[in-house]
């Protein structure tokens, strides 16, 4: 008979271990795919044109969730607008600005720039200096 108990004893040693392997082993999985789930970051630099002229307006891709960065330069002062997500900042020469937020909305959405001599015109709508598009995952 404690031939028996000592077999049950090591049977039930080996598959306690046995389960802690396996759960160890989903838990790395799980913590594996959820690290693979955050959204990426997309960094996009933009530069200012010294000319009054319209620039020649880049598009940004990104998916929807995606982190994006902005990071905007200029040598004149003035404000980078990004109406659709109500972001703004101040840009000062010589001083990369950041936008920094997350692409919730699909869609194309313009980023403009407003000199820092048209802050009374606060509500127009400039040429655009990049158009984000936003795609569906």
């Amino acid at each position: 008979m404690m031939k028996n108990a000592g077999r049950i004893a090591e049977t039930s040693f080996c598959s306690r271990i046995a389960a802690s392997v396996l759960l160890a082993s989903a838990l790395s999985s799980c913590l594996a795919s959820a690290v693979a789930a955050e959204p990426s970051v997309k960094r996009f630099e933009l530069s200012v044109p010294q000319s009054t002229a319209a620039p020649q307006a880049r598009v940004l891709r990104v998916e929807k969730d995606d982190r994006v960065q902005l990071i905007i330069t200029s040598e004149a002062a003035g404000e980078i607008h990004f109406h659709a997500y109500r972001i703004d900042a101040k840009v000062t020469p010589g001083v990369p600005a950041e936008l920094n937020f997350k692409a919730r909305a699909t869609g194309r959405f313009r980023i403009e720039w407003h000199p820092a001599g048209n802050a009374a015109k606060k509500g127009h709508h400039a040429p655009p200096l990049a158009t984000l598009e936003v795609r569906p995952k």
